[in-house]
């Protein structure tokens, strides 16, 4: 996966922030290897916080088995996953619903890509991410 891909992947779907979760053979799990933040991002999340954190850079402190938390899922299915409003799904169901309500995060969309899932998200609602239905 380059960042190339990444930042690809936020700029075609009109994300706020692409990750790419990998699948680390030894550990048997998803980690995040890859993300992208457009610059006025970076700079609205600055603002509001005061700080250089981000959705993006809190996800690493995240791994998911294949088949747990919405990650995990989508990667074991093999199919792409939407969010309309990830704040109206279970904490079991997505892990970091925490970081997400904390950075203003709403909608999300997943899809598996080489070997792990592409995850772009927004700040404002999706009624639809064509993007997680077209092909990478």
């Amino acid at each position: 996966m380059a960042q190339a891909d990444v930042e690809q992947a936020c700029k075609e779907s009109g994300a706020c922030y692409a990750v790419y979760w990998g699948f680390d053979e030894a550990a048997k799990v998803l980690k995040p290897m890859a993300h992208f933040n457009p610059a006025e991002r970076i700079a609205a999340v600055k603002a509001k916080t005061g700080k250089d954190d981000l959705f993006t850079t809190e996800s690493y402190k995240f791994t998911m088995k294949p088949g747990e938390g919405s990650v995990g899922r989508t990667y074991a299915s093999g199919e792409p996953s939407f969010f309309q409003d990830v704040d109206a799904l279970p904490q079991d169901s997505f892990l970091r619903k925490d970081i997400a309500k904390q950075f203003g995060i709403v909608s999300i969309a997943m899809k598996p890509f080489g070997k792990g899932v592409l995850e772009v998200g927004s700040a404002v609602k999706w009624d639809v991410c064509d993007w997680a239905s077209s092909q990478c």
